[in-house]
């Protein structure tokens, strides 16, 4: 079972709306790790070092230091493959869709969540990456 199925108590659909939290706030810290790891290395910075140094500070994150969607940083993820295999960015789409649903019917205000389901969306209109691991958002940032 999931970590959440295990952990979450209470009402039945509690185990998926912590899974929707979990991704949407994935889907959001992805793109913020892709954008400023885009920004360093057009600085100038190294990737290597660039995510090693983040890695250990107050910017440390799970898209940064287990699962960097800078190619050649990391083996074994799905940025050294291309971004095959891993979480596709459609189904990251899915569920951030998904998150801001209940945000709507909670009333509540994701600004961070809707803004990373419409990078998504913009990046899920190209078929081919669609299909890639959802750290792909670094590629397409890279290219523009």
């Amino acid at each position: 079972k999931q970590w959440y199925q295990r952990r979450v108590r209470g009402d039945n659909g509690n185990g998926l709306v912590v899974k929707l939290c979990n991704n949407m706030m994935l889907g959001a810290s992805m793109v913020a790790a892709a954008e400023t790891l885009n920004l360093g290395i057009r600085m100038g910075m190294d990737s290597q070092l660039l995510s090693d140094i983040l890695s250990k500070s107050t910017a440390r994150c799970w898209s940064i230091d287990t699962y960097n969607p800078v190619p050649g940083v990391l083996p074994g993820v799905p940025s050294a493959r291309d971004y095959e295999g891993g979480f596709g960015a459609a189904l990251m789409l899915k569920d951030l869709g998904l998150a801001q649903g209940m945000a709507d019917a909670s009333n509540t205000t994701t600004l961070m969540g809707s803004l990373a389901k419409k990078i998504y969306e913009e990046l899920c209109e190209n078929n081919e990456l669609a299909g890639k691991d959802f750290g792909v958002i670094f590629k397409d940032l890279s290219s523009k």
